[in-house]
């Protein structure tokens, strides 16, 4: 953590912005970007498990990358949920400060809309550890408990969906191959994120738990001309674009400050 931190403050962005900022801003980064790639996660094992979706997928990715987060029961994977749900308030605030068009046909939910639903399956997964973040969000004691159901749906879902590919002890483990492009753009933040392993950790765990009957797939760090993270089915990748890391650190940048004035005044 440290040496990451200490890379990302050679960023231009970070000039003359003291250390405990930077920290704050790498961990608001670091949860958003493993949030996206867990997200995404949900997506190959909806493609490569054959796996029936009611409802809309977006969602239900969404519900796997904060139900496996949740399952860890970690300050990693406490950090990645409060992050996450922190992220989605802070993009539904830029795109009203910037007059951005709500489209209401994209295959996504509304960023707010996101945000409440994440923070709805966290206090659902541990009420006692997170039910201020309820409280601190805005959310309405009468929603707050639903939420527990909510989760408990969720969770019995993947866990039922997923049985039939949870490797046991006895089966061999599956390559999950890493891969971070060089890049002289981004290169700070990519050896930032070698730095804390993100793709590692991600890989390690989808090897150990999962079967893949298919055989390899692989987790790639890599410029994309955008900011995003995508499962490939063709080359049987995620994608993870370090422009992604670098919209996360303009967002915090520019309406961190406005989302914990927004928070408090809700308290």
């Amino acid at each position: 953590m440290n040496a990451a931190v200490k890379e990302l403050m050679k960023e231009p962005r970070f000039k003359n912005v003291p250390e405990k900022q930077v920290r704050d801003r790498f961990e608001f980064v670091a949860g958003n970007v493993i949030f996206a790639t867990l997200h995404e996660v949900g997506h190959m094992l909806i493609t490569e498990m054959a796996l029936y979706v009611l409802g809309r997928e977006e969602d239900a990715a969404d519900s796997f990358a904060t139900v496996s987060s949740l399952k860890l029961n970690d300050s990693l994977s406490d950090q990645i949920l409060m992050q996450s749900a922190r992220g989605w308030f802070m993009s539904d605030l830029r795109n009203t400060k910037q007059k951005i068009k709500t489209v209401y046909y994209d295959a996504h939910g509304l960023d707010r809309q996101r945000a409440y639903n994440i923070v709805c399956l966290i206090v659902g997964g541990n009420p006692d550890k997170f039910y201020k973040l309820a409280d601190m969000t805005g959310m309405p004691e009468e929603r707050q408990g639903n939420c527990q159901g909510d989760f408990s749906n969720a969770s019995w879902s993947w866990e039922k969906a997923l049985a039939p590919n949870i490797r046991k002890g006895d089966q061999p483990r599956t390559p999950v191959s890493v891969t971070y492009q060089d890049t002289k753009k981004y290169a700070n933040i990519e050896h930032a994120m070698r730095e804390i392993k993100v793709l590692e950790v991600i890989a390690e765990y989808l090897s150990d738990r999962f079967v893949w009957a298919r055989g390899p797939i692989g987790l790639e760090a890599k410029e994309c001309n955008e900011p995003g993270a995508f499962w490939d089915l063709t080359t049987r990748k995620i994608h993870v674009c370090y422009e992604l890391a670098v919209d996360f650190i303009d967002m915090y940048r520019g309406y961190s400050a406005d989302l914990s004035k927004k928070v408090k005044r809700k308290r």
